[in-house]
């Protein structure tokens, strides 16, 4: 052995194992090509520790080997480094490339050379970041003791400002970002990074717990972890193991105040909002006064930051989750969309899924079941999803999913499977709904490569199941976006039509079936456009009832109608009832009564003389409405008419409540009445209903004789169809 005055003696010694203590040791590199530096540095560190901490020594024999275990190591804090190994500069180029490649501006170097003067002691101070330059020669125990101990002091304190750093950075980076739906937890992260790096600890064994003033303390959720307890991070507290910081925790909420003990510390903080922050740090030794006051200062500052994150975080919930059922709305919806085209390649379809008849629950069992009904509805749509799908609720009784899928037939058994879900009645307290659903479908990767394109083909598809068959569902393919392209274009030039006297009315006779007489006339919408072509009804009044066109179009053709009729008053064959057709649409306007009132005496029709047929499906839509709306008509002397009776689910109790005065059997059951007998059937209980209400029955689309026998002879009153007369023009009908 040597004085601690005396030159380093190089000896051959066994490695010395460092002493296991409770903080982890200081990690130091050798890099050297002569093994006796090796054993010498170990020898002479044998009994070296500072704040406490022992020594872990590293070996490398030249500066490639030191620079691949700096990719493997991590925090080591100084490196005996030789200049001179593989080549005369090898330790010198090592240093830039820890600095500037590796970026590692944290180690400490001091560099070692048993060449002094080959490179100049000043000039590599100021050109390269190190600690200290010496000759081999120079290092007894004595210095090579002060050398590392600056350098392990340097290194400390890099790492502190570090941690600091980072800690204020995360925070910020939390400020700046609390939309994000973690906000609450980042900040909370950074809380406890930034008190470790004011009391310049390792952030081990810290714990951040949150509770709300109202609630039990066993609904205490932990916000932010590290060190032993990083895993119970979004965890009940009561889940916790470590039954003395749960106990910490629980007397700092208890006494509503920061506790302070010889190896930890719990901070509170009470919130504005009411809540309260409790954060557990293990001190390992008793806090001095400064740092007691430091952390007091900086809890009341952090108070108002937590209260921030919470409430961007429920800002966040509103924007982004749907309330009632807490799915992610429409918004987050098509943000999930985006995701997915952005960052997978599996293949998926997105769906929208349509609740049938979800008016008549809320109108019939009241808001409070329909809520309920949407929550249960969601859950069992959930049960759907079991292979990373994803459902939202999009408004109204709206849900979409994203679904995965490998294989088009797979396709067909997704939404297959999502219908059978909804054969049985959903029972909602006592009360059993039956539910089905109606089904829009479109395809990633086919139809479109963003997520808006996506949402619209697959309300296209809706759209489209809706219209034809309820209760199934459709694929889009692109036939449907050229249909869309066309109703747009018939809308476009719809908007035009009335000022150019393109539209045209058309009226068909409906005879009295019991003396062959004219009794009235149904009002039919033509279109011929500046070309001379026919538009066929079915083609632009459904794109008028889209585009909300059908409201002034509907308007245009009662006043026409109501003015014709009063033409045909004034003429020798006396009044005839004019019936003119109302949309869903028309009869929703909040002014509608008052609009056909206004009609009624700037025309000077006689009301008893005007019929507006309403179809079954708005007779049913909403009863409160539209039995106020049906009185007002009738106060006014219109008389009512129910179109296209029997393909709906009207009542006979429903029909008693209503003030109508028609019933018009719908073409279909008349069609083949006589040649099937339920058809017969069918006709023969609406005739017979309509007369027990007394209401007059008419039957649409008569076009044989043999129609009309069997009508009379089930006592229907008039009749309506080819056999009599096509659809024709006003002068037409004198002569009829």
């Amino acid at each position: 052995m040597t004085t601690k005055d005396d030159l380093l003696v190089f000896v051959d010694e066994p490695d010395t194992e460092i002493v296991d203590t409770q903080q982890s040791p200081w990690k130091i590199m050798v890099v050297d090509d002569e093994e006796q530096m090796h054993q010498a540095t170990r020898f002479a560190l044998t009994d070296f520790s500072f704040n406490d901490r022992p020594l872990e020594i590293i070996s490398a024999y030249t500066a490639h080997e030191a620079q691949k275990l700096l990719t493997i190591e991590e925090d080591i804090a100084c490196i005996f480094l030789d200049v001179v190994m593989e080549s005369e500069d090898a330790g010198l180029k090592l240093v830039p490339i820890i600095r500037d490649e590796m970026n590692n501006s944290a180690v400490r170097i001091i560099l070692r050379t048993g060449q002094p003067g080959y490179a100049p002691e000043v000039e590599v101070i100021q050109r390269y970041d190190i600690n200290d330059y010496k000759a081999k020669s120079e290092l007894t125990q004595t210095r090579l003791f002060t050398a590392l101990t600056s350098a392990l002091r340097s290194y400390q304190q890099i790492c502190t400002i570090e941690a600091g750093r980072k800690g204020l950075e995360m925070i910020v980076e939390s400020s700046s970002n609390l939309f994000a739906f973690r906000a609450i937890k980042q900040f909370a992260t950074g809380v406890l990074t930034q008190i470790c790096s004011l009391l310049e600890i390792k952030s081990e064994g810290v714990v951040c717990a949150h509770t709300n003033t109202l609630l039990h303390k066993s609904d205490m959720s932990i916000l932010a972890a590290a060190g032993q307890y990083a895993d119970f991070v979004g965890r009940p507290l009561m889940t916790m193991s470590n039954l003395h910081l749960r106990e910490d925790i629980e007397h700092a909420l208890a006494e509503k105040k920061s506790l302070f003990y010889e190896d930890r510390t719990v901070l509170y903080l009470s919130l504005p909002s009411r809540d309260e922050i409790a954060i557990h740090i293990t001190t390992y030794s008793p806090l001095a006064d400064l740092d007691r006051q430091l952390l007091e200062v900086f809890c009341v500052n952090i108070a108002i930051g937590f209260d921030n994150a919470q409430m961007f975080q429920q800002v966040e919930s509103l924007a982004f989750h749907d309330q009632l059922t807490n799915l992610p709305n429409r918004v987050s919806f098509l943000r999930r969309i985006d995701d997915k085209l952005k960052n997978s390649d599996q293949k998926f379809m997105v769906i929208i899924a349509d609740i049938d008849n979800f008016q008549a629950v809320n109108d019939g069992l009241g808001g409070d079941i329909g809520n309920a009904a949407l929550k249960t509805i969601g859950r069992m749509l959930n049960s759907c999803c079991t292979n990373n799908e994803i459902l939202a609720r999009l408004g109204g009784d709206l849900f979409g999913l994203i679904v995965p899928y490998r294989s088009d037939s797979q396709i067909d058994q997704t939404l297959n499977n999502i219908l059978q879900k909804f054969i049985e009645p959903v029972v909602i307290e006592q009360n059993h709904i039956p539910v089905s659903l109606s089904i829009g479908a479109s395809v990633a990767y086919d139809n479109g490569d963003n997520s808006e394109l996506l949402f619209r083909n697959a309300g296209i598809a809706l759209k489209n199941t809706k219209q034809r068959n309820r209760g199934s569902y459709t694929r889009f393919n692109e036939e449907m976006t050229r249909d869309l392209r066309t109703r747009l274009d018939t809308i476009k030039e719809l908007r035009t039509a009335i000022d150019n006297n393109e539209l045209y009315l058309l009226f068909q006779p409906q005879i009295n079936l019991h003396n062959g007489n004219l009794e009235g006339v149904e009002a039919l919408l033509r279109w011929r456009n500046a070309e001379g072509i026919e538009n066929y009804p079915n083609d632009f009044i459904p794109a008028a009832e889209d585009s909300g066109m059908i409201v002034p179009i509907g308007l245009w053709v009662l006043e026409q109608a109501c003015k014709q009729q009063v033409l045909w008053s004034q003429g020798s064959r006396g009044p005839i009832r004019m019936a003119v057709n109302v949309s869903m649409r028309q009869f929703k306007e909040p002014d509608f009564i008052e609009s056909v009132i206004t009609i009624v005496n700037k025309t000077g029709i006689s009301p008893s003389c005007l019929e507006l047929e309403l179809t079954e499906t708005i007779i049913m839509s909403d009863s409160r409405v539209l039995t106020a709306k049906l009185n007002q008509l009738r106060s006014a002397g219109i008389q009512i008419a129910i179109d296209d009776f029997g393909t709906g689910y009207s009542s006979l109790s429903y029909l008693q409540s209503l003030p109508i005065d028609r019933l018009k059997i719908d073409r279909a059951f008349i069609e083949h009445i006589d040649s099937r007998s339920e058809d017969a059937s069918i006709a023969a209980m609406i005739v017979a209903m309509g007369h027990e209400l007394k209401l007059n029955v008419l039957a649409e689309g008569v076009e044989t004789d043999k129609h009309e026998t069997v009508l009379k002879k089930l006592g229907c009153d008039q009749a309506q169809g080819f056999f009599y007369a096509r659809p024709i023009a006003a002068e037409k009908i004198e002569e009829f």
